[in-house]
């Protein structure tokens, strides 16, 4: 366990120190390469969590699935921005899972539907930002009885919180030609109402989805034995 905290510590500062390598030296360019960078930090971490019993067929199944889910719903709500499912399926990955999938599949799913929204030098920070969302999901909830209203919260904070912060410095570095306090003030305070709708929206998805996803899914981990470590 306790190497495993600092394994992911490792990770999580490495996925930051990318961050601002991207913000410092390569000023915002080659974001494709920073982007692969934390794909490839948050599947060390994924396949790392199963060095002991390698994740079976079924299991990257469900996951892959959960990936195109996030995907496809933040696709499927083109025409209404801020009001996307996507964070709430990545929570739900991390409550399912444990913080490393949730991690993946924030990144994954951020990183390739940029495919459709359009690449830039914000994709590292929403991979980044989703990525962290669905790891403390698990950290918080993965292995316990949580009721949704108490997730559905957590996800509205998480949204605001971190994803905002994290998504909102791209802006004030990449947008903003002076920086200073103000600046960053007024580029917080800008994307707030934004955030606050994202975050209420992956609530209400939350608080929707909760409990038939979960059911689904810990069906399929049953019938399945996903965790068996004889699983092929």
């Amino acid at each position: 366990m306790q190497k495993e905290k600092i394994r992911n510590s490792i990770l999580g500062i490495l996925a930051f120190v990318l961050l601002f390598y991207e913000i410092f030296v390569l000023k915002g360019e080659n974001y494709y390469l920073v982007s692969m960078a934390v794909l490839l930090i948050a599947l060390f971490g994924f396949f790392a969590h199963f060095e002991k019993e390698r994740p079976g067929v079924m299991l990257l199944t469900m996951i892959a699935s959960l990936c195109a889910l996030a995907i496809a719903g933040r696709i499927a709500f083109f025409f209404l921005p801020q009001i996307k499912p996507i964070a709430a399926v990545v929570i739900l990955a991390g409550v399912s899972f444990g913080g490393e999938v949730g991690f993946v599949t924030g990144a994954l799913s951020a990183f390739v539907s940029n495919f459709y929204f359009g690449q830039g030098s914000w994709t590292p920070f929403q991979m980044v930002a989703l990525g962290l969302v669905g790891f403390f999901a698990g950290v918080f909830f993965y292995g316990r009885e949580s009721k949704r209203w108490l997730v559905a919260l957590y996800g509205f904070f998480a949204v605001v919180i971190i994803y905002g912060a994290i998504v909102d410095l791209n802006t004030i570095f990449f947008t903003s030609q002076q920086l200073s306090l103000s600046v960053v003030c007024f580029v917080y305070l800008s994307g707030l109402p934004f955030n606050l709708l994202f975050g209420a929206a992956t609530a209400g998805f939350l608080f929707c989805l909760y409990k038939p996803v979960l059911r689904r899914i810990e069906r399929m981990v049953k019938k399945y034995r996903l965790f068996d470590k004889n699983e092929v």
